[in-house]
């Protein structure tokens, strides 16, 4: 900072800005702006539009609600409290502080991996010894060294008893491990991982409870994995591993919130390994999360609903989504198809919104989406350097400095800028904020240079115009003081820069790529979408049916519309479009909102670097659709509700996580308190 700070071209910006805003004050003309805008934003901020004063959430209670909203907050009160006295509810109850005194919830869970892979040696090994060593398989072809078939199984064995008997100090070490400490460093956490093993006298008692269970379940596992032929082990060891899944996210349903922080790679390993069942399951994931989310709320009783900002707007745009569809006369696997590319994302919303969390549940959350963001980043420059193959209509064909543009698992340039946005803004919010670690702003520094450095390889315009939005959005809510040296960082970056992202930019400024965009590009989509608002003002020409993934899938047309705004109004009309527009003002106003309220200074970084993101892929939507983009609209809409609400619910959350804890208590009077997106691989198309 002191060297840019003794820069001529900060000193020089920073003499300009004092000069322009000495100007400002003394004259006529100036003063008069200035008094403009403070009776605007008094005006603004008392609006219950654009102002965010009555802004906020509260938990469902029996009275105080509108009656739309105490047609579900009656019910939902009634089988709350009739399950949580049941046998059900006292079982459930019963059971945390039993599990979080267990063994098993420390470092127990290296006895019971340690049991299941001894169990599947000796299973494997007795199934050779009974089948014979000397053949390779059913083909009946004699093997050379038949012997050596055996040493994978006694491998197994052995790994399994050092597993199991090291446990505690495999633990041990895993806590001082360098990735530990860094990932640690990165969420912030005081303190080190709590949980061990007991000493060697203790063992016996140690497998007596669910420890014991455990091990007896994952030697079963084990044992019946290795006499199965085939793939057979690869089944039951998946089998294992979901039932595994299932019970912690039963027992911890703020696991959940980990599982969608690492859904871009949870999507892309998914639809590569389940065959035809991996286009449906996201939507297996959102059944899954609702159940899981009913099971917290209503049986465990841990977490309490709470009305959701973007509620209203959401149902009151899929009216006028199914409006557009009717009265279009939409087929209805096409109506079915766009409707959920629109609404299925927003989903993720009311996920990150509702699901029980504590600020520690929020940063292991915040960790793991930020390691996912670096882990594609890291990809997409692989790619770049390594000149990974593309499409040649992703450039010009004048753009002969480009070599690739990346795109990772994501499969779209477009659409990995917009996600590596997300974790960029989180991440340069929390490397300015000063009331964190040291430790953990350098970290965040680190990962901020990582995934702008993502977002410049892909070489999307669109993303690049909404990092710098997004910076300036995020300064001026939270970080003003940096505003004067960020022009100067950009007025040098400029001069800096090679010439190959300049030249990118400024070319589509150009009169040879205007030309080329009026005859058959983005100035030419645009021109047909704003005609058919023009002819179609209130419900469009169907939603679907004109230049999103949706048309493109059904053959309605192959040109791309690269706006998602003027395709959102061309498609579903004006209506639709001032709908959803609403959806993001609530969503907006909920995060400034969360911001304003919560003192504390890793939410504020939160909040505020949330912010940035959303303006910055709001904007990146205007050069294209990525929000059609299965993991950017996921990822957009989970991260904006996460923040919202552990911003919004900081004092309720204090004690979710707390075994045998009391649900928290709010008055209605307390103030404001705190999809699959439709296409086949999850790609959004459109390149900038």
């Amino acid at each position: 900072m002191k060297v840019l700070e003794s820069s001529l071209a900060y000193r020089s910006s920073l003499y300009a800005a004092r000069w322009s805003m000495a100007a400002t004050r003394c004259s006529l003309v100036g003063r008069f702006f200035i008094a403009l805008v403070r009776v605007l934003a008094r005006v603004f901020g008392d609006s219950r539009v654009f102002g965010n004063r009555h802004e906020g959430t509260r938990p469902l209670e029996r009275t105080g609600h509108p009656v739309s909203v105490l047609i579900i907050s009656r019910p939902y009160l009634w089988l709350r409290g009739a399950l949580k006295r049941g046998p059900v509810g006292r079982a459930v109850r019963s059971a945390g502080p039993a599990m979080a005194e267990s063994r098993f919830h420390g470092w127990g869970w290296l006895v019971v991996a340690g049991g299941g892979i001894f169990a599947l040696g000796l299973g494997r090994l007795a199934l050779l010894l009974a089948r014979g060593v000397t053949t390779i398989d059913d083909t009946g072809l004699v093997a050379s060294a038949a012997g050596l078939r055996l040493i994978t199984p006694i491998l197994l064995i052995v790994v399994g008893v050092v597993v199991a008997s090291a446990a505690p100090r495999l633990g041990a070490a895993t806590r001082g491990s360098v990735v530990i400490r860094s990932v640690w460093a990165v969420g912030g956490f005081r303190g080190a991982a709590r949980g061990g093993m007991p000493a060697a006298a203790s063992w016996r008692s140690a497998l007596v409870g669910p420890l014991g269970v455990g091990v007896l379940l994952a030697c079963a596992a084990g044992v019946m994995a290795g006499l199965t032929y085939g793939s057979g082990p690869i089944t039951v060891a998946a089998v294992a591993a979901v039932v595994i899944v299932l019970l912690v996210l039963f027992w911890r349903p703020e696991a959940m919130l980990l599982v969608v922080a690492a859904f871009p790679w949870l999507d892309w390993a998914a639809r590569r390994t389940l065959g035809g069942l991996g286009p449906a399951w996201d939507d297996a994931l959102l059944i899954l999360a609702v159940v899981v989310l009913l099971w917290s709320v209503v049986v465990v009783g841990s977490w309490r609903l709470w009305t959701v900002p973007i509620a209203l707007p959401t149902l009151l745009a899929l009216a006028a989504a199914v409006g557009s569809v009717v009265v279009r006369d939409v087929p209805g696997d096409v109506a079915a198809f766009a409707l959920r590319v629109l609404f299925q994302p927003l989903l993720f919303y009311f996920l990150g919104f509702l699901f029980p969390k504590n600020k520690r549940w929020v940063k292991w959350t915040v960790v793991a989406f930020l390691m996912v963001s670096v882990a594609l980043a890291l990809h997409g420059l692989f790619q770049y350097v390594t000149h990974a193959p593309m499409p040649a209509r992703w450039v010009d064909v004048s753009e002969t400095g480009i070599g690739t543009r990346a795109y990772s698992v994501i499969g779209n340039p477009n659409g990995l800028g917009a996600f590596l946005l997300l974790g960029a803004l989180v991440s340069l919010a929390m490397a300015l904020a000063r009331g964190l670690r040291r430790a953990q702003r350098v970290a965040m520094a680190v990962i901020f240079v990582i995934l702008a450095g993502g977002v410049a390889v892909t070489f999307s315009r669109g993303a690049w115009l909404g990092l710098g939005a997004g910076v300036v959005a995020l300064l001026l809510m939270a970080y003003r003081r940096y505003i004067a040296p960020l022009v100067a960082v950009g007025v040098v970056g400029w001069f800096v820069a090679p010439a190959t992202f300049t030249n990118r930019l400024t070319f589509a400024f150009s009169p040879a790529y205007i030309t080329k965009s009026m005859a058959a590009g983005r100035l030419y989509t645009w021109k047909l979408a704003l005609g058919h608002i023009a002819e179609h003002p209130w419900f469009g020409v169907g939603l679907g049916t004109f230049g999103g993934t949706s048309a493109i899938t059904f053959g309605y047309g192959r040109l791309w519309v690269d706006n998602f705004y003027l395709q959102l109004g061309a498609e579903g009309g004006l209506l639709l479009l001032v709908l959803f527009l609403w959806i993001l003002l609530r969503a907006a106003k909920g995060l400034v909102r969360g911001h304003g309220r919560t003192h504390d200074p890793y939410l504020r970084a939160l909040t505020a670097g949330t912010f940035g993101a959303f303006i910055a892929v709001a904007v990146a939507n205007a050069t294209a659709s990525v929000w059609e983009t299965l993991v950017v609209g996921v990822g957009f809409w989970f991260l904006t509700g996460l923040a919202t609400s552990a911003a919004l619910h900081e004092e309720a959350s204090e004690t979710v996580g707390a075994e045998a804890a009391p649900p928290p208590v709010s008055t209605p009077d307390s103030g404001p308190l705190p999809v699959r997106s439709g296409h086949p691989n999850g790609n959004g198309k459109g390149t900038l």
